[in-house]
């Protein structure tokens, strides 16, 4: 087939194709390829490519074709050799796994034109056919080697083409024309159908120049267009069939290529993805934003996976390789004012190129209007570049898309074969309104429980691991409202924990209840959020998180990520919208992150302490907080001072133990928790020098280094 992409095997890919015209190629490749053989022709000197459609990555192969062109490449399932048209030869050649090009001796070839740049091998028989323009559709059979004349031009029609590619299913032959229309053609007698427009120039703004043209196992049809090497790939359906842009690949005046059409096209692991939500254009199946990772990134990590965990089901918020670390947004975003970013890049080397869009008017799209970077040069470290946010712009929430690339105009979607994509959640904020965030940036932090409280149990700390990022936002020194994201890490307990923020010193009337919002899982909730009959501000996220989270994917699996083989990309989300309705002067506020706590579950079992306090159930009276945080108002005090609680209110110390370890922590994003009963001191070793040390200065890094196969890693 006049196609791109065919997986060549690593162990191939140095050889060197020679022309042979004593015998052919004796060794075929070994199974379908799933990447491209694609042979471009621009100076006249063939170049050959490996390329990986899914991206549209390239490298160039060291093959040595010769000085003649070679096209009409088409790829036979029957034998597993490629097949093309050799011009210096004037006849059909065959290339095999030794990469070694071999004209064939073929019989009848004066009833044809002595070179093709059209053709391709067939799925249903093992025959090469191609098609030349006012000369007709011919077929070589591959057996006899024997040429024949299938349709003349004027059976076939004068049907403008570079490139054709035969059905995996359905034996036709599919073609885009010069103009954009589609074409399904009977190889037994050449006789065409001309289907529907799935591509114009004038909205492309390019030429229609697809010289390479191959199909995949699902019958997806690619084109490889000649000018730009941009990919677009063909959905059938008769007249309503519709083309959308695929990838970035190389380019040329000439492109020819094969392909095997029974191989799928799908990612592979080395691809990073976006996370915003499917209406930008994140997942593998909408043309998402994907690149091939290369040394070419923003910030320090980059994730490998096969396929975007679009929000808000993101991987970043929850695991240990949150690679959304290139971007950084020092200064609100305000209405019809000027901002910037920071984006740290490596691997750069001079050719790195970085593009940015924000949906202002948060239509879930990013649009051309949306594009506030634009192919900006940068280099390896800390660039700053400049925002303009328009007055059109619509004030709260909506998503950044940021791509850093070797290519220039890249789109919002699409492969592009190196790099990195990074999507952020913003906030875009009425002129003199402030934000803070907890922590900086797009991260999140992490608190982390031990349900047994007031016994140390297994004291593995995995009970409730809750990702949390706050948002302040304040005008004329006045805190009007807050939001408050989080994401439900691990949960390792068997007793049911609810979750809930405390705002110390900010008093229930404060909020504007009747405009206070939870969404879990994206999904606005119809519940009380501001608790009633507390003293300060409570906020509870949910009273259950066992009921919004499940355990891990495998047979044998009871927690949620902290049993060994029970890993899961679900991540529970949520989101808390908290208006004031009396701002709160920034000097009330509580600090950061204020006081975010677990509680028992009303209704459920919660140890043996816990019904001999309570007489039954303890619910909303047994709470767990951070070491030296005071309960809220509902906190039963006949918990404190039993089993190994050694509490001094008087002292203003809560939650710890006489050696002062506590019951909760706060930690970095990339901490890697205890496995399922196995106590955080055996895990971690330095931990109980750390929160000993009323000082917090001992071992202030002793989460990076635990014991190995004690800390969860899934």
């Amino acid at each position: 087939m006049s196609g791109m992409p065919l997986k060549l095997h690593l162990p191939i890919l140095c050889a060197a194709i020679s022309i042979s015209t004593a015998s052919y190629a004796s060794i075929p490749f070994s199974s379908c390829p799933t990447q491209a053989f694609l042979i471009q022709n621009p100076s006249g000197t063939p170049i050959a490519y490996g390329v990986s459609l899914d991206v549209g990555s390239y490298s160039t192969l060291s093959w040595s074709l010769g000085s003649a062109k070679i096209n009409g490449v088409g790829f036979s399932v029957h034998d597993d050799y490629i097949y093309g048209w050799d011009y210096g030869a004037k006849s059909l050649t065959r290339i095999g796994s030794d990469l070694t090009s071999a004209p064939m001796e073929i019989s009848n070839l004066g009833i044809a034109p002595t070179s093709f740049y059209v053709g391709d091998v067939s799925v249903e028989e093992n025959a090469w056919y191609g098609y030349r323009i006012n000369y007709g559709l011919f077929r070589i059979d591959l057996v006899s080697n024997a040429m024949t004349q299938v349709a003349t031009s004027s059976e076939i029609g004068t049907l403008k083409l570079l490139d054709m590619a035969f059905h995996p299913d359905n034996g036709f032959i599919y073609s885009v024309d010069n103009s954009g229309y589609l074409y399904q053609i009977d190889s037994s007698d050449g006789s065409s159908i001309r289907l529907n427009q799935v591509l114009n120039s004038n909205v492309l703004g390019h030429s229609l120049a697809f010289g390479a043209q191959y199909f995949d196992v699902d019958g997806n049809l690619y084109l490889s267009n000649n000018g730009n090497g941009h990919v677009f790939k063909v959905t059938l359906d008769g007249n309503n069939s519709s083309a959308e842009f695929f990838a970035y690949g190389p380019s040329s005046n000439s492109n020819d290529g094969a392909r095997c059409a029974l191989a799928s096209v799908i990612p592979g692991d080395a691809t990073d993805f976006g996370d915003a939500p499917d209406s930008y254009g994140t997942t593998y199946d909408s043309s998402g934003a994907r690149h091939g990772i290369t040394g070419l990134k923003l910030g320090e990590l980059v994730d490998g996976e096969n396929e975007a965990y679009a929000y808000p089901l993101s991987d970043d918020a929850a695991d240990s390789n949150d690679d959304e670390d290139g971007i950084a947004f020092p200064i609100p975003l305000e209405i019809g004012e000027t901002s910037f970013i920071y984006a740290t890049v490596n691997g750069a080397d001079g050719k790195g190129v970085l593009s940015a869009w924000i949906d202002w008017d948060q239509d879930g799209q990013f649009n051309d209007d949306e594009l506030v970077i634009s192919s900006e040069s940068v280099d390896d470290g800390q660039n700053q570049l400049f925002i303009e946010v328009p007055s059109w712009a619509l004030a709260g929430e909506t998503w950044a898309r940021f791509r850093i690339s070797n290519t220039n105009d890249v789109g919002p979607t699409g492969g592009v074969g190196a790099g990195e994509v990074e999507d952020h959640l913003v906030t875009v904020t009425d002129q003199g309104v402030s934000v803070e965030t907890y922590p900086s940036g797009s991260a999140y932090t992490t608190f982390a429980y031990e349900d047994q409280f007031p016994q140390m149990g297994d004291y593995d700390m995995n009970d409730v691991l809750m990702n949390v990022k706050f948002t302040e936002f304040s005008l004329n020194n006045q805190v009007i409202q807050l939001n408050i994201q989080g994401q439900i890490a691990a949960l390792g307990g068997t007793y049911r924990s609810g979750f809930a923020i405390r705002l110390p010193g900010v008093a229930p009337s404060a909020v504007k209840t009747d405009s206070a919002k939870l969404y879990i899982g994206g999904e606005l909730q119809a519940v009380d959020i501001v608790e009633s009959g507390t003293t300060d501000t409570v906020l509870i996220v949910h009273e259950n998180l066992w009921s919004i989270t499940e355990s891990g994917e495998e047979d044998g699996c009871n927690m949620f990520r902290t049993e060994i083989g029970c890993g899961t990309s679900y991540r529970p989300s949520w989101q808390l919208i908290i208006p004031f309705s009396t701002p709160v002067d920034s000097a009330q506020m509580p600090e950061l992150p204020y006081d975010p706590f677990i509680f028992a579950t009303p209704g459920y079992y919660h140890g043996e302490t816990g019904l001999q306090v309570s007489g039954g159930f303890p619910g909303r009276g047994l709470e767990v907080h951070l070491k030296n945080k005071a309960p809220t108002s509902k906190f039963n005090y006949a918990y404190i001072g039993k089993k190994d609680d050694a509490t001094n209110t008087s002292a203003g110390t809560y939650f710890h133990t006489s050696n002062g370890l506590p019951w909760a922590i706060e930690l970095p994003m990339d901490w890697k928790h205890p496995i399922e009963t196995i106590s955080i001191l055996d895990t971690y070793p330095k931990f109980a020098d750390f929160s000993q040390d009323p000082s917090g200065l001992t071992e202030q890094s002793w989460y990076l280094t635990p014991i190995i196969n004690q800390a969860y890693t899934d």
